[in-house]
């Protein structure tokens, strides 16, 4: 019924004012059953008799309400779907407690859910233990995932081991965070002696220094494979560690000397991961790294299964590490090269061996890109064509990263060369986006680097520097002119510029973005390198050399003479491009 306020009734749709004076106690306009018609008081004996009646009644209620309830339509599925159902509810939302809610529907609810063990395998321990123990309880024999929140770690973590001792042999999944030092003995020791034969995933954050009491046996944890731990060296468990497809390792804060690892050790431990899926590898203490040794190909352990991999390690470790396996191509590779020396000099090319057949990705890719204007040199590939603005990870990801902040003023003058020599073992290329400086852009020996992709279809190169000594968009123009250009005739050589060979012969796409120089030459060095291109590839002559050519230059005029310059360039170069874009910066 819908609910009018009564200040906005009208006077004749308000009730009675007066109705309370025809009301009489003690029922008060209330018509009850006629064995209580006559009743008009109570004393003691008949309250006490009433009272048993109404739980009497209440009972007959609740019957009747349960027999209602099963002829439900979904309370007639059998439960074994129903609970399956509840399932699906519980994954969507694990970590939250609204799943807990179909516990207070109905009765039959609560049945199904409170004795359906599958639901209780995903216990996440936040404020209390409560659903641990209750988890436990209703989980019978089924092996369980445990996880601590972080504010529940300090305060519940010894209640929980002690809890899931009974129940080790049902764990799962095991997640801990981070664990306090003052926690670090109770852990060892339950680590240590018990047998967990159903644990398959343990994550845990070790305190420095503290871990080294901890060992992995074999016996006590058969079926492990994924591991993601921080400061705790597991090379000694090698035949452990050989079955793992997760392997997660890392230091957080200052290593010990008992952490560290040598690098014969270390590089072993790696190869034997025959059965890896996905390794992460961080900030790791490893000694002996830069010492002296002879690189064999012939000896890389090519990991097979491999679908991700993730290095944050000194450079030189990451060269080691790369010189003793074989990703497949398919892999996602992350590689993030720490330099904490500021006089060493960022580098993609000394993360790999001269022979790069550790990186069967490399001759691959069909996108590139290539970043050297902030604290470091940045290589992303992928094996498909991306546009520009694509988001989403990379499948090939190098980053060299220098300690020294002021390396933006100071960079090297190979800084964009060297990541674009790497490259050169691509000869698939189809898109290159290049973000650099000016004095990287205009040091590149650009016709020497175009001639090795015979396949590259777009150019980006987005100049992000200072407003000084800006490159000329001649630089490009003439790198991709036939008759100027030092074309590779074998990807490798060069050749006069009289050589029929085409520079980036299937180029469609050329974008010169951020900042410029316009010279007074410009739409006539345009114009030149088209036509020369137009020539020498045999181009009908109603027929586009490039579908797209932008030019974002500097100006210095006022607005009208500028639209004047922009319409006179696109003018000039309409004939041979279909859409032509000059900007100011």
């Amino acid at each position: 019924m819908k609910h009018t306020n009564s200040l906005n009734r009208t006077p004749d749709t308000l009730p009675d004012a007066t109705r309370a004076d025809e009301l009489y106690g003690p029922y008060y306009g209330v018509n009850p059953p006629q064995w209580l018609s006559t009743v008009n008081s109570v004393d003691a004996d008949s309250r006490e008799r009433l009272l048993r009646q109404e739980r009497e009644r209440e009972e007959e209620l609740r019957s009747i309400r349960a027999l209602l309830n099963a002829g439900v339509l979904i309370n007639r599925l059998p439960i074994e779907l129903l609970a399956e159902i509840f399932m699906q509810l519980r994954d969507e939302s694990w970590d939250n407690p609204r799943w807990f809610n179909v516990l207070r529907v109905c009765r039959h609810w609560f049945y199904v859910a409170a004795t359906a063990p599958r639901l209780w395998r995903r216990l996440l321990v936040k404020d209390s233990t409560n659903l641990l123990r209750t988890g436990l309880a209703r989980s019978k024999h089924v092996p369980v995932d445990v996880e601590i929140a972080p504010r529940g770690m300090y305060t519940l973590f010894p209640d929980v081991l002690s809890i899931i001792t009974p129940h080790a042999e049902r764990l799962r999944l095991l997640k801990l965070g981070n664990i306090p030092a003052s926690h670090m003995a109770q852990l060892i020791t339950f680590l240590n002696t018990s047998s967990m034969t159903a644990l398959q995933y343990f994550q845990a954050q070790l305190p420095v220094a503290t871990s080294e009491g901890i060992v992995l046996r074999e016996a006590n944890f058969p079926r492990l494979r994924k591991l993601l731990v921080s400061n705790l060296n597991v090379v000694a468990q090698q035949s452990l560690v050989s079955r793992f497809i997760t392997l997660d390792l890392g230091v957080h804060g200052a290593p010990s000397q008992q952490s560290a690892m040598s690098i014969d050790a270390f590089l072993n431990m790696i190869s034997s991961l025959e059965s890896i899926q996905e390794l992460t590898l961080s900030s790791l203490f490893i000694k002996g790294a830069s010492s002296a040794y002879v690189s064999d190909p012939t000896k890389r352990v090519h990991l097979r299964h491999l679908r991700k991999i993730q290095l944050t390690l000194d450079a030189i470790i990451v060269r080691r590490v790369f010189d003793a396996i074989v990703i497949p191509p398919t892999a996602e590779v992350q590689v993030t090269a720490l330099h904490e020396d500021p006089l060493v000099v960022p580098s993609i090319s000394a993360l790999l061996p001269a022979d790069r057949g550790c990186l069967p990705i490399l001759p691959e890719l069909v996108t590139a890109r290539v970043l050297s204007c902030g604290d470091g040199v940045t290589l992303l590939g992928y094996p498909t064509a991306r546009p520009p603005l694509a988001t989403g990870p990379s499948n090939l990801s190098l980053y060299a990263e220098r300690a020294d902040a002021e390396w933006d003023h100071n960079m090297p003058a190979d800084a964009l060369s060297e990541p674009l020599e790497v490259l050169r073992g691509s000869p698939k290329l189809e898109l290159l986006d290049i973000e650099s400086v000016t004095t990287l852009i205009a040091s590149v020996d650009w016709p020497s680097v175009l001639s090795c992709f015979p396949r590259l279809r777009e150019i980006t190169i987005a100049e992000c520097g200072e407003e000084v000594d800006l490159p000329s968009p001649e630089l490009l123009f003439d790198a991709l002119d036939p008759t100027k250009a030092h074309v590779s005739t074998e990807g490798s050589g060069t050749s006069s510029g009289t050589d029929s060979t085409v520079p980036c012969p299937q180029l469609q796409r050329l974008r010169l973005v951020g900042c410029w120089k316009k010279t007074e030459a410009l739409a006539t060095k345009a114009i030149a390198f088209l036509q020369n291109r137009r020539a020498k590839l045999g181009t009908d002559s109603e027929k586009p050399v490039l579908e797209e050519l932008c030019v974002s230059v500097l100006v210095d005029i006022d607005e009208d003479a500028y639209l004047q310059t922009k319409t006179q360039f696109e003018d000039a170069l309409k004939p041979y491009v279909t859409q032509v874009v000059f900007e100011a910066a």
